[in-house]
Formats: C-alpha cells, sequence, structure tokens
C-alpha cells in the first residue's frame, strides 16, 4: 500500500506548483517527477520569498547537500513505489480465482472430482492453468504439506511420445525434476502418465484420480 505521507507530498507539490507560479508547470510524465518536482519547488520558494540572493554561499552549500539527499530518498522510494505496483498488478493479471499460494507458487489442489490425465489437463486450462510442474524439491515439500495422506494427484509429466523420456506437457520440454518413489518408474507398456503420492509414480493414463493445478508461472 502507497504511504500516506508520499501521496499527501505529490498532492501538495502539485498544488503549490498552480497556485504559486505564474508560467505554466508542466512535467511531460508525472510518475517520474520525483526529486525533479522537489528541487523545482525549492528553487522557486527561493524566488518567490527572495531568499535566493540572501543565502551566503556557507548555507547554499548546505541547503543544496540536503536537497540532494531528499531527492535521492524520493527517488528510491518512487522506484520502489513503481515496482510494487507493477508486481501486483501481474499477480493479478495472471492468478485466477481458487488458485493459492504455496511455497513459491500457485496452485489449485483438487480434493473431490477424480479424472484420467487427459481430462485433468484441460480441467486445469479451463481454469486457466495447466496440470502443476515440480520442478526443485523445496517445490515438492511445500506441496506435499498441503496434501491428504497417501492420495494420488496427476502431475504434467508423461512419457506418451518416448516410453523412456518424461515430459513436461506444459513446456514441452524433458521434466526438470523427478522424484521417483522404489521402483519406479515400472517401465510398463501402458504406464505413460505421472502422478504425486508423496513421490511420483508412472500410470495408466486412463486411471481416475485427483490432479494438481498450477498457474501464474508463465509457461
Amino acid at each position: 500500500m502507497i504511504k500516506p505521507k508520499i501521496v499527501f507530498f505529490y498532492a501538495l507539490l502539485h498544488g503549490f506548483l498552480v497556485l504559486n507560479s505564474g508560467a505554466e508547470w508542466q512535467v511531460e510524465d508525472p510518475n517520474q517527477c520525483a526529486g525533479f518536482c522537489f528541487r523545482a519547488v525549492l528553487n522557486h520558494m527561493f524566488y518567490r520569498q527572495g531568499l535566493g540572493s540572501n543565502l551566503n554561499d556557507s548555507n547554499r552549500q548546505a541547503s543544496e547537500l540536503r536537497l540532494e539527499n531528499i531527492e535521492k530518498q524520493l527517488a528510491a522510494q518512487h522506484q520502489i513505489l513503481t515496482s510494487l505496483a507493477s508486481s501486483q498488478g501481474t499477480s493479478q493479471k495472471n492468478i485466477p480465482k481458487n488458485f493459492e499460494k504455496i511455497g513459491s507458487g500457485f496452485y489449485y489442489i483438487e480434493q473431490y472430482h477424480k479424472a484420467n490425465w487427459f481430462a485433468a489437463g484441460e480441467l486445469c486450462r479451463r481454469m486457466g492453468g495447466h496440470l502443476a510442474s515440480i520442478s526443485n524439491e523445496t517445490e515438492l515439500n511445500a506441496i506435499k504439506a498441503q496434501l491428504t495422506t497417501s492420495t494420488e494427484y496427476w502431475l504434467d509429466i508423461n512419457s506418451l511420445g518416448d516410453k523412456d523420456v518424461y515430459m513436461s506437457s506444459t513446456s514441452g520440454n524433458k521434466a526438470s525434476f523427478l522424484k521417483w518413489a522404489s521402483g519406479e518408474p515400472s517401465n510398463t507398456a501402458t504406464d505413460h502418465c505421472v502422478l504425486f503420492n508423496n513421490l511420483m509414480y508412472d500410470r495408466t493414463c486412463e486411471q481416475l484420480t485427483l490432479f494438481i493445478c498450477e498457474a501464474g508461472d508463465d509457461e
């Protein structure tokens, strides 16, 4: 949230420029104003109040130094606020309803409706995401902490194109992270889709299973 003091400062700045200048003040892009506007106000105050000619060199240097420090602080605050506004806008735009933040990602965990691997992927797409693509141990553990014990969930990994190569259906590349259970993958002729139950297993893609969707990762 933008601090009230900063909002008040820019409002006061705008009012001062309008009321105290005989000429028209105009900044091409108000969002880039920051320290420039503050310097303009201070210089204008000196001129209007007749202070410019009364400041001795020592006082003027001290005032300039303080002004430079204030400019730097304002510019830094402006950059932070712009970055926060941008990131918040991106998050609100990309994260569909019902997805929750788990670890560093956003997921929807289906707890009731079971589907085969193909239907699960389509349901995730309709929700604005895709079947979850776990990329590291940290992500795996964060998701695991949210799951019901001994329950299976489809992921986006499959070996439909090549029996011995496990791909991410989201990226179209080889799965970047695999955490197989003992004896997996089974390497049977019918097991081509990967589900998650604390560890990873390959199963027939027609099996009816719960699933995990992921969104907001721009893959």
